[in-house]
């Protein structure tokens, strides 16, 4: 089914309904996120997968053109997700918009199951590249974005990158070629949560100042709430419109959004929930849910 946009902010009071519809399927994907884990007994990137959930939520929900029937369709938008270690929170969304079934999460992670660990090309519909590697996906988006500009094609290029992989020297040199070229149908969300896999940014490797770094490359830089749905429509429509310069909205996020545990205490990247932490969470979701009032 094809699903078409037309690339314009949620206005806080007239598109109301619609604004408490996405924090609803946010609610439920967190939800499906921690079930997935509980039953198939495995461990997960939490904290990588909940911080970016609305983000995914509104580009495929809201923002983007493609078609979930045909993935490969011409004139669809590309999205690569370069922090493939998040890839749980990208199958709950190609899932829910149709490009295959909610049956397929049993064999998550098995052997010749569409749905490994990273996101591969080749086995997951809509999956446009395969990563796992940071700093690789925005590097081959940009060659998306070259080519698109290139063929004068119509679709954007949109990537999800993590302030953890600006630690990648690939990432700055993609940036730059980016810049030079002018593509500005290129457009990067950076899911701004200050923690990378081994605890806060801050005071180590860090990679602040993001914004005057990421000017300096000649980028067209937009602060954002990433886990606001009208700030982030704001801020694409914002992107949607700079001219001869790449976009980057810096989304500032939460690690572990939604998950009370991974939220307030410093946890592995790769980890299993204890039962009762498992439960606070459920809970807490659950109490959102009903707030929502829908």
């Amino acid at each position: 089914m094809k699903h078409f946009t037309k690339k314009k902010a949620l206005d806080p009071i007239g598109d109301e309904e619609k604004n408490r519809e996405l924090k609803l399927y946010a609610i439920r994907h967190r939800q499906k996120l921690l079930k997935l884990g509980k039953d198939l007994g495995i461990r997960l990137h939490y904290g990588a997968s909940t911080s970016c959930v609305e983000i995914l939520t509104i580009l495929y929900k809201f923002w983007m053109t493609y078609d979930s029937e045909e993935p490969q369709w011409n004139d669809r938008d590309r999205f690569v997700l370069s922090k493939g270690h998040a890839a749980p929170s990208l199958y709950i969304t190609l899932s829910s918009c149709g490009f295959f079934p909610d049956s397929e999460f049993k064999n998550f992670r098995r052997l010749h199951s569409m749905l490994q660990g990273h996101p591969d090309r080749k086995k997951t519909p809509g999956v446009e590249s395969s990563t796992g590697s940071l700093g690789q996906g925005f590097s081959v988006a940009a060659g998306m974005a070259l080519g698109g500009k290139a063929d004068g094609a119509s679709y954007k290029v949109y990537v999800l990158i993590s302030d953890g992989e600006c630690n990648e020297g690939s990432v700055w040199e993609a940036a730059l070629i980016s810049a030079n070229y002018k593509l500005d149908n290129f457009i990067v969300l950076l899911d701004w949560n200050k923690k990378s896999s081994y605890g806060e940014m801050k005071g180590r490797n860090d990679v602040a100042p993001l914004e005057e770094k990421w000017q300096a490359f000649g980028w067209n830089v937009i602060m954002c709430d990433g886990h606001d749905f009208i700030s982030l429509t704001q801020m694409l429509e914002n992107a949607e419109n700079a001219k001869d310069q790449p976009s980057i909205l810096l989304c500032n996020t939460i690690k572990g959004k939604g998950i009370p545990y991974v939220e307030n205490n410093r946890t592995p990247a790769n980890f299993a929930l204890s039962d009762e932490q498992y439960n606070e969470a459920m809970t807490y979701l659950k109490k959102l849910e009903v707030e929502i009032g829908l």
